[in-house]
């Protein structure tokens, strides 16, 4: 799994993206759809992600780093790799 500037995607990454007009979320790379791997995250969550399937292979977890515990889903289209 690459993002749009051919780098690989590795758990930890630090992220940015688009959130609204000149407005940017920075989040870390918490799991990743191609293979289900992650970080630790709260188990809860991870269980339902597994059990209803509800990650596509191309897409992320990703923690937002002002919010920990905060999750969101999101694909690689727009998304800049800030930090591995």
């Amino acid at each position: 799994m690459k993002y749009e500037s051919g780098e690989m995607v590795l758990l930890g990454d630090v992220v940015r993206f688009d959130s609204g007009p000149d407005q940017y979320i920075s989040a870390k790379v918490v799991m990743i759809g191609e293979d289900y791997s992650h970080l630790e995250i709260e188990s809860d969550f991870l269980d339902w992600i597994v059990s209803e399937n509800v990650l596509g292979g191309s897409d992320v977890v990703v923690e937002r780093k002002s919010v920990p515990g905060s999750y969101m889903f999101t694909g690689l289209c727009c998304v800049e790799l800030i930090q591995t």
